[in-house]
C-alpha cells in the first residue's frame, strides 16, 4: 500500500525560484488519481484536510498535524469527488458507483447514503444545507440535507460529464462545468433551467471559481484544447475578460485576502501560477509538479494553498503572507517537514 505525506510551514522566507529545486523533497503516492475530471482535495473552515485516494478518504489536521483515515470503500469503488458541509462536521464523498455518502468527521462514521445518480459523481458543492452533486450520467442533482428523504431536484442540461461545481458566496447562483465545454449558471430562485449559458470555451470546463471581493463575479478554466482563463459577469450574463494560459487549466482559487487569484494547469506547462487580478499578468510561477496539477484547495486562514498532481505528490505552498515590504512581495514558503500515513 501507498503512503501520503503532508508537509507543514518551514521558518523563514524561500524565493519563488528557489522553490523550482525542491521536487525531490516529495514522495510518490500511488494512490492519487491522474483523471481530470475528479475533484479530490477539500479544506475545512475548521482546517481540516480531506484528501480522496483511490478507494480512501484520509484528513489531516493541521492544528496537530494528525493524519486520520476516514474510510476504505474496498477493491471495487473509487472516491471521485468531496466537499465539506454542515460548517466542516460532515464531509460529503462522491464514488464512482453513483452514491454520495455523508460522514461525521468527529464520530468517523458514514451516517447518511444518497442515491439517485446513475454513474460516477466527480463534482459536488455545499449551500448551507443544500447539496449539490454532478455526474457522468450528465445531471446535477439538490438536495435539501434536512429532509430525511432521499428527494432531490433534477437540472438537466449538460450533455457530457459534470465536473465542475461551484455555489456562489451569496448562496444564490450555481456555477457548473461539463465535458461538453458549457458553463452554466442556475439561480437558487428557478432553478429548473440555466440563468445563462455561457459556452466559448473550446474544451471541458472544470475549473470554476467564483470572487470573494465582487459580487456575481465568476472564473473559469478550460481544459487542453482551449487553454484560456475567463472572466465572467453573472449578474448581466456577459463576458468582462480573458486570459490564454498556453496549458490546461485544472483548477482555479481566489485569494481570500488579497485581490489576486490561482490557477493550476497540466499540458504542458504542469505548472501553479499566482496572477495579479486587476492587472491579469503573472506575478510568479510555482514549479516542481512534474505532472498536471489536477487538485487545488486553498486554507481556510486564506494564506496557503495545498496542490495535488499525476505525479502522485501532494505540495503545500504558502502564498498570501501579509509580507510588509514591497521587495518580499513576490515570496512565498514551501511546506517541507512531513509525516506519512500508510
Amino acid at each position: 500500500a501507498g503512503c501520503i505525506f503532508f508537509f507543514q510551514a518551514e521558518d523563514g522566507i524561500r524565493d519563488a525560484q528557489e522553490s523550482r529545486g525542491l521536487g525531490d523533497v516529495y514522495k510518490r503516492q500511488p494512490s492519487m488519481s491522474d483523471d481530470y475530471y475528479l475533484n479530490l482535495l477539500e479544506w475545512s473552515e475548521t482546517n481540516i484536510l480531506a484528501v480522496g485516494l483511490g478507494s480512501c478518504v484520509y484528513l489531516w489536521f493541521q492544528e496537530n498535524g494528525q493524519v486520520l483515515k476516514l474510510c476504505d470503500f474496498g477493491d471495487t469503488i473509487v472516491v471521485t469527488s468531496l466537499t465539506w458541509c454542515n460548517a466542516g462536521q460532515v464531509l460529503a464523498t462522491g464514488l464512482s458507483n453513483g452514491q454520495v455518502q455523508l460522514w461525521d468527521t468527529n464520530k468517523l462514521q458514514q451516517f447518511r447514503v444518497l442515491h439517485g445518480h446513475t454513474a460516477r459523481v466527480g463534482s459536488l458543492a455545499n449551500n448551507s444545507n443544500i447539496l449539490s452533486s454532478g455526474s457522468r450520467d450528465r445531471q446535477i442533482l439538490n438536495r435539501d440535507l434536512r429532509q430525511s428523504s432521499d428527494s432531490f431536484q433534477v437540472l438537466q442540461e449538460h450533455c457530457q460529464e459534470v465536473c465542475g461545481l461551484k455555489w456562489s458566496p451569496d448562496g444564490q447562483q450555481l456555477a457548473s462545468g461539463g465535458n461538453d465545454n458549457k458553463l452554466l449558471i442556475w439561480n437558487l430562485s428557478s432553478r429548473e433551467q440555466p440563468q445563462h449559458k455561457f459556452l466559448s470555451h473550446r474544451a471541458a470546463v472544470k475549473a470554476v471559481a467564483w470572487s470573494p471581493h465582487q459580487h456575481g463575479i465568476l472564473m473559469s478554466g478550460g481544459g487542453t484544447a482551449d487553454k484560456m482563463i475567463k472572466i465572467w459577469n453573472t449578474v448581466k450574463g456577459v463576458e468582462i475578460n480573458s486570459i490564454q494560459t498556453d496549458s490546461q487549466v485544472c483548477n482555479l482559487v481566489f485569494s481570500r485576502t488579497s485581490n489576486e487569484f490561482v490557477s493550476a494547469h497540466g499540458y504542458s506547462q504542469n505548472e501553479i501560477v499566482v496572477w495579479d487580478y486587476s492587472s491579469l499578468k503573472r506575478i510568479t510561477t510555482l514549479t516542481g509538479h512534474t505532472q498536471r496539477v489536477l487538485q487545488l484547495a486553498i486554507s481556510p486562514d486564506g494564506e496557503s494553498i495545498v496542490s495535488g498532481s499525476g505525479d502522485e505528490t501532494l505540495r503545500f505552498w504558502r502564498v498570501f503572507q501579509k509580507i510588509q515590504t514591497e521587495q518580499n512581495a513576490s515570496k512565498l514558503n514551501i511546506l517541507p517537514s512531513f509525516k506519512d500515513i500508510r
